[in-house]
C-alpha cells in the first residue's frame, strides 16, 4: 500500500500526494518527484505553447519582408530554437537558477525538468526580438552567434537577478512574466544592434549615416549613398523598393498565434496549479486577454487619428495588440480586471508612438519589434507600482492608485532601478558581442547579398526568377565571382568558382549519359544547340578564371578587377557588372 509508515499529518492533499510519491519512488526517481504531477503537466504544456510562438514570430516577420528574404526569416527562427536550447542547457540555466535549484554545474538541467523546459521557452522569446528588428540585412551566421549570446548569457543573467534569488528579487522587484526581463531586455538589445547595423538599402530615401562621435560608437563604415536607393543601373534592375507590409493576412495570422501564445506565456509563470496557484493562473489569463482587447482598440483609434479617416491599417493594429500583451506580463497577477484594458490601451499608444519616433530618427526597426517590446515592457513594470491591488490571487502588493502609500512609492523606485540595471546589462553585453562579431566576420551582409536577397545568397533558394530574369542572374553571378576571387578564406575556397565550374561540368556529363540512354535517332536541333551553348559557357568560364588569376598574380597591389584599394565602391560595382 502506498505511503505505509509515512507521517502525513498536517499536509494538504496536494502536499500529501507529493510526499507519498517521493516515499514510494525508487532511489533514482526520488529527487525528481518534488513536483505535483498536475504542476508538471501544466508547465510542460504551457511551455510547448510558448515555444510555438516562434511560428507566430516567423509569420509576422516574413510578412514585413521582401519575398526574397522570407526563407531566411524562417531559417533564423528555426535555428534560434536549435542553437538557443543548446546554449541554455550548457550554461544559461546554470547562470540563471544555480541559487534556487539543485544544479551541479554546466550542462545540468537539474531535477525539475519542467521548470528547465519552461524557462528556455522564455529565453528563446527574448532572442527572437533581435530577429525581427534586424531582418533583411543581417548576416546569417553572425546573427546566430548573437542569438546564442542572448539565450545563453544575457537573458540568464537578467533572469538570475530578477527570478533566481538575485539582488533585484531580494529588493522586491516585481516582474511576473517578463515585461522587463524578457521583452524590454530583448528590445534594448535589438535597438543597439539596429543602430550598429544600419537601415535596409532604400528604407529611407534621404538617409543620413552616423557622423562624428556617433560614427565611431556605432562602427559606421558607409556613406549616406550606401543606404539610399541605388543609382547604379545594374543594381536598379534587381532592387525591390521598400514597402512596410507585403502580406497583411500573414501578419494578422502571426499576431493571432502570438496572442494565443501569450495566454500561455503569462499563466505559466506560476509554474504550478496546485496549492492555490490555480487562482493566479485564472486571474493572469483574464487580465492578459483584457489587456490585449484594450490594445486592439488603442491601435484602431491611433490608426484612424493618424490617417484622419476611418481607415484602420493592419500594421498599427497588430503591433498595438502585441505591445499590450507585452505590457500585461509584469502586472498580470496583481492588477485587477478593471484596469487591464487601460494598461493595454496605454501600451498600444506607446508602441505606435515610439515606432514613429524611431522612423523620424531613421532607425530601421524592420518589423516594429523594438517599439512593441521596449516602451511597453517599461510601462508594464511601472503599471505594477501603479495598479497592483490586493485580491485572492495577490494578497501582498498594493500600488499607488489603490492606496499603497509609502510602500508603493518604494516599489516604484525598485521597479525603475530594476529597469535601468537590466537595460544597462543588455546594452553592455550586446554592444561587446556585436563589436566582436563585426571585427571577426562582419555583422551586416554584403550589398549584393542584400539586393539579390538572403534566400538565394545564404540558402541557395529562389523562386525560379533567375531563369526568367537575366539581369538578376548576371548580377548574382558577377557578385559571387567577385566575392570568391577577392577573399582568401576557407569559406571562399569551399565556394570558389572552380568548385562551381566542376559542378556544372559534372551536371553536363550526367546530362549526356541520360541522352545516351534514349532511343536511337536524330537529336533534336534545339537540344544540340543548347548543349553547344553550355560547352561554350564552360570554356568562357575557364578562360575567365585563368585571366583573372594572371591579373592578380602580376598586380598584387590591385584587386582582381585591376582596381586600387581606395577606389569608390560605385566603381567596383560598375566594373563587376561589365562583361563578366
Amino acid at each position: 500500500m502506498a505511503g505505509v509508515g509515512l507521517n502525513l499529518t498536517g499536509l494538504l492533499p496536494d502536499e500529501r500526494w507529493i510526499a507519498e510519491m517521493q516515499y514510494d519512488a525508487t532511489a533514482e526517481c526520488q529527487a525528481f518527484r518534488g513536483q505535483h504531477r498536475a504542476d508538471t503537466i501544466f508547465v510542460v504544456t504551457m511551455a510547448a505553447r510558448i515555444i510555438q510562438m516562434q511560428s507566430g514570430f516567423a509569420m509576422l516577420e516574413s510578412a514585413y519582408q521582401q519575398p526574397n528574404n522570407s526563407a531566411n526569416i524562417m531559417m533564423k527562427n528555426m535555428l534560434d530554437l536549435c542553437i538557443g536550447v543548446l546554449a541554455f542547457w550548457i550554461f544559461g540555466y546554470y547562470i540563471a537558477y544555480h541559487a534556487t535549484h539543485q544544479l551541479t554545474g554546466l550542462a545540468d538541467a537539474g531535477v525539475d525538468l519542467a521548470h528547465w523546459f519552461c524557462c528556455f521557452s522564455y529565453a528563446t522569446t527574448a532572442a527572437t526580438i533581435n530577429s525581427g528588428a534586424l531582418a533583411g540585412r543581417v548576416a546569417f551566421f553572425p546573427y546566430l552567434f548573437l542569438s546564442a549570446v542572448m539565450t545563453g548569457v544575457l537573458y540568464p543573467i537578467c533572469a538570475h537577478l530578477s527570478w533566481g534569488n538575485g539582488w533585484l528579487q531580494q529588493m522586491g522587484f516585481v516582474d511576473f512574466a517578463g515585461s522587463v526581463v524578457v521583452h524590454q531586455v530583448g528590445a534594448v538589445s535589438a535597438l543597439v544592434s539596429t543602430c550598429i547595423l544600419g537601415p535596409r538599402i532604400g528604407r529611407f530615401k534621404n538617409y543620413r549615416a552616423w557622423k562624428g562621435i556617433w560614427a565611431v560608437f556605432f562602427f559606421e563604415t558607409h556613406d549616406d549613398a550606401y543606404y539610399r536607393e541605388p543609382e547604379d543601373p545594374a543594381e536598379l534592375k534587381v532592387f525591390i523598393p521598400f514597402r512596410k507590409c507585403r502580406h497583411p493576412v500573414q501578419l494578422l495570422f502571426g499576431t493571432f498565434l502570438l496572442l494565443v501564445g501569450f495566454l500561455a506565456f503569462n499563466p505559466a509563470s506560476t509554474f504550478a496549479t496546485t496549492l492555490g496557484a490555480d487562482l493566479v493562473v485564472a486571474h493572469s489569463s483574464a487580465t492578459t486577454l483584457l489587456a490585449a482587447a484594450g490594445g486592439g482598440v488603442g491601435g484602431m483609434l491611433f490608426s484612424m487619428l493618424y490617417t484622419r479617416s476611418t481607415v484602420v491599417r493592419v500594421p498599427e493594429l497588430t503591433n498595438a495588440v502585441i505591445g499590450s500583451l507585452v505590457a500585461s506580463c509584469a502586472p498580470a497577477a496583481v492588477m485587477p480586471l478593471s484596469v487591464s484594458p487601460l494598461v493595454g490601451f496605454v501600451a498600444a499608444i506607446l508602441t505606435l508612438g515610439f515606432e514613429e519616433i524611431l522612423s523620424y530618427f531613421q532607425i530601421d526597426d524592420a518589423v516594429g519589434a523594438v517599439a512593441a517590446h521596449g516602451p511597453s515592457g517599461a510601462w508594464g513594470a511601472i503599471a505594477v507600482a501603479l495598479f497592483a491591488d490586493k485580491h485572492c490571487a495577490n494578497p501582498e502588493v498594493v500600488g499607488l492608485v489603490f492606496g499603497g502609500g509609502e510602500a508603493a512609492w518604494q516599489l516604484m523606485g525598485i521597479q525603475l532601478l530594476g529597469m535601468v540595471v537590466l537595460c544597462g546589462i543588455s546594452i553592455g553585453i550586446t554592444y561587446v558581442s556585436v563589436l566582436v562579431i563585426d571585427m571577426v566576420a562582419g555583422f551586416r551582409c554584403t550589398r549584393a547579398c542584400e539586393l539579390i536577397g538572403l534566400d538565394v545568397w545564404e540558402h541557395q533558394f529562389h523562386d525560379g526568377t533567375f531563369e526568367k530574369d537575366n539581369d538578376k542572374a548576371t548580377y548574382f553571378q558577377a557578385a559571387k565571382l567577385k566575392e570568391s576571387l577577392s577573399q582568401y578564406t576557407w569559406w571562399s575556397k569551399l565556394n570558389s568558382p572552380e568548385k562551381r565550374y566542376l559542378a556544372e561540368q559534372k551536371k553536363e556529363e550526367l546530362s549526356k549519359k541520360l541522352d545516351a540512354n534514349k532511343e536511337k535517332g536524330t537529336m533534336d536541333m534545339e537540344m544540340e544547340v543548347s548543349i553547344l551553348k553550355k560547352q561554350v559557357e564552360m570554356l568562357q568560364s575557364q578562360i575567365q578564371l585563368l585571366t583573372l588569376g594572371k591579373i592578380q598574380q602580376h598586380n598584387p597591389g590591385e584587386d582582381i578587377f585591376g582596381t586600387q584599394g581606395g577606389q569608390q565602391e560605385e566603381d567596383e560595382n560598375e566594373i563587376c557588372t561589365k562583361g563578366l
